[in-house]
């Protein structure tokens, strides 16, 4: 199977051997008081997948996920109804977003599957999307999966890959806003450490230049606690745009390693 590139974000997805690995994340569906969680796939590298507009799909709970299954159009529906309903799923259709929101083909479910998956609003997952199945599994534990973006050189505009850390959830670990940060690469591994206010900046400096790291200071966008990084570091750590490394962390320290789809439920064929 072909796959067009030109329809990704390559700010969300990772394509391997014919299979997409793409972030997603719980979002709410209906009112504060009544609201429900919903999961919502979108964009037109779906109709390659076989979701195109119109598709029947099953969804069923998993442990720690669910799974989307695309549906032959010779099933007999009444016993695919039922069938799904004893394995407390539900049956959806692909659409097409309007004109509007020029959103392209959209994956959306939202019920008490998902809650019977183990599933909550906010929660982090990781989709494993290949022909005619999407497989969906909860990212737990000190690790968060992000994508390396992509951003523009200031002088050639060349485009070049950037990390991109954002949250709340830096502040519990030690990365507030103007806290100075080292970054350091190593095959495989980018580590930023955050260092206390209590330590001389001139033994920062020291130790960053004995270590080969760069010295930065974590940011703000928009209120919210930002990390960002540019530069032949990511490269040399094996990075490239689109790839999505995993993000671990303990208080004052973040080591970003590249994916490894088996350790999130995706067994390697």
């Amino acid at each position: 199977m072909c796959v067009n590139k030109e329809n990704y974000n390559d700010t969300n997805y990772l394509e391997k051997e014919n299979v997409v690995y793409q972030i997603l994340t719980i979002h709410r569906s209906g009112l504060a008081i009544d609201s429900r969680p919903r999961i919502q796939i979108v964009g037109d590298w779906l109709n390659d997948f076989g979701f195109v507009n119109g598709a029947l799909v099953q969804v069923l709970p998993e442990t720690n996920g669910i799974v989307f299954n695309l549906c032959n159009e010779n099933i007999n529906y009444s016993e695919l109804y039922h069938s799904t309903k004893k394995q407390s799923g539900t049956l959806i259709r692909i659409y097409v977003s309007n004109e509007r929101t020029k959103q392209g083909t959209v994956l959306v479910t939202t019920g008490s599957h998902l809650i019977k998956g183990g599933l909550g609003l906010g929660d982090a997952l990781i989709a494993k999307c290949e022909y005619g199945r999407i497989r969906v599994r909860k990212v737990c534990g000190n690790v968060r999966l992000i994508n390396v973006a992509r951003t523009k050189h200031a002088r050639t505009n060349e485009p070049i890959p950037m990390v991109f850390l954002l949250g709340d959830w830096l502040n519990d670990i030690g990365f507030a806003p103007d806290t100075l940060i080292t970054i350091g690469a190593e095959p495989g591994c980018l580590i930023i450490e955050s260092h206390n206010e209590s330590i001389i900046y001139s033994e920062v400096v020291k130790y960053a230049r004995k270590h080969k790291m760069q010295l930065r200071q974590v940011s703000r966008k928009d209120g919210t606690t930002l990390i960002t990084h540019t530069g032949k570091r990511i490269i040399t750590a094996g990075f490239n745009m689109g790839d999505i490394f995993a993000a671990e962390y303990e208080y004052g320290i973040i080591k970003l390693k590249h994916f490894e789809p088996e350790r999130f439920g995706f067994p390697v064929a």
